[in-house]
């Protein structure tokens, strides 16, 4: 009986350890599959997440590229032709100057060409010509004083290149350009209203000029005689020195030959003031005859200090190039622009050493 008991009981044993054993290996296979579940769902996730960095990253660049797209889109192509590229003049420099800041400022891409003479229309028109070519966004110009640039300039127009008057004004058949120009009337008025003050009220001017055909010599002219018209016998005569300063020597020796009771000279530009000096120099006449002129060159400067010039009015060519450009940038931008006119300032022997005054006549030194 003990025997049969011990081998009834036997397989009672075995079956309660098979059931647990197969429990037991599906609780682990369970958990198992839930590791693994969970472990698949954990790469998802990462993979997600990689997959939205990825995009975020993706997106960044994309927008980095388009700006960047955007900005060498926006790269404003200007050329500037100046009346002369002489390195010797200092008020084309000085114009040059202000142009090459101005193109600094606004990031614009900026080419500065002249011929080496003031008046060589014939260069002037074959810088024009290879300009047009090169498709600028927009040309601004110092014109010469000859039609025969005209036609050049229209073509510039018709291609589409916007057009931006430096100095002196132009018009086409169908077109101005905007102008940004000294005030050369105002600078006339100014050199007049000093004339009259440097005389006691008794000015008897003449006038030297370099051709009947420079608009900006006819402004200047235009105002010094508003100026004056108040006063009684107080303008004699203007002389053409056909814009040669052996010209301008040549006419104010004749003159003061003359034996007139002229008590000023006024100069209209650099090079004549220049041949005036020398004359008034050779005569003796630097006491009793004022000179009066525009612009400020080393020479005019010195002129000035030595006692042989009175007066300059000084224009500004730095502020005249800043702007020309800056004007041309807001035109490539679609935006409208005017006619800008700058005002010029009256220097002395007298205040010529004040320290606004230094800026204007030194406008490259950083005084």
């Amino acid at each position: 009986m003990n025997g049969s008991s011990c081998i009834s009981v036997m397989p009672t044993a075995f079956k309660f350890g098979a059931n647990s054993s197969a429990a037991l290996s599906l609780r682990l296979r369970s958990r198992n599959l839930s590791s693994k579940g969970a472990a698949s769902l954990m790469r998802m996730q990462r993979l997600l997440i990689a997959a939205a960095l990825l995009l975020v990253a993706v997106s960044i660049y994309a927008a980095f590229s388009f700006k960047l797209f955007q900005a060498s889109e926006r790269v404003r192509t200007i050329t500037v032709i100046l009346k002369s590229n002489d390195m010797n003049s200092s008020f084309w420099q000085t114009v040059r100057a202000g142009a090459e800041a101005a193109a600094k400022e606004t990031g614009a891409n900026v080419s500065i060409v002249g011929p080496l003479q003031e008046q060589n229309t014939g260069s002037q028109i074959q810088l024009l010509e290879e300009a047009v070519k090169q498709k600028p966004q927009a040309i601004v110009i110092a014109p010469s004083n000859d039609r025969k640039l005209l036609p050049a300039l229209d073509k510039a127009h018709q291609a589409g290149i916007k057009l931006v008057a430096m100095d002196s004004p132009v018009e086409l058949d169908h077109y101005q350009p905007v102008l940004v120009s000294n005030n050369h009337v105002e600078a006339g008025m100014k050199a007049g209203a000093e004339a009259a003050n440097e005389n006691g009220g008794r000015p008897v001017v003449s006038i030297i000029s370099d051709t009947p055909a420079s608009p900006v010599s006819a402004a200047r002219e235009k105002g010094i005689l508003s100026a004056i018209a108040d006063y009684p016998d107080s303008y004699y005569d203007t002389y053409y020195a056909g814009g040669t300063e052996d010209g301008a020597y040549e006419a104010v020796k004749i003159l003061m030959g003359k034996n007139t009771n002229v008590n000023t000279v006024i100069t209209l530009n650099e090079t004549t003031a220049l041949g005036a000096a020398k004359a008034l120099k050779e005569l003796g006449k630097t006491e009793s005859t004022r000179l009066i002129g525009f612009d400020s060159s080393i020479y005019q400067i010195q002129l000035m200090e030595e006692g042989t010039m009175d007066a300059l009015i000084v224009e500004k060519p730095f502020n005249m190039g800043y702007l020309a450009v800056k004007t041309a940038v807001k035109m490539i931008d679609g935006e409208r622009a005017g006619i800008t006119l700058i005002d010029p300032q009256v220097v002395t022997r007298d205040n010529m050493y004040n320290p606004e005054n230094q800026k204007l006549l030194f406008p490259l030194t950083g005084n």
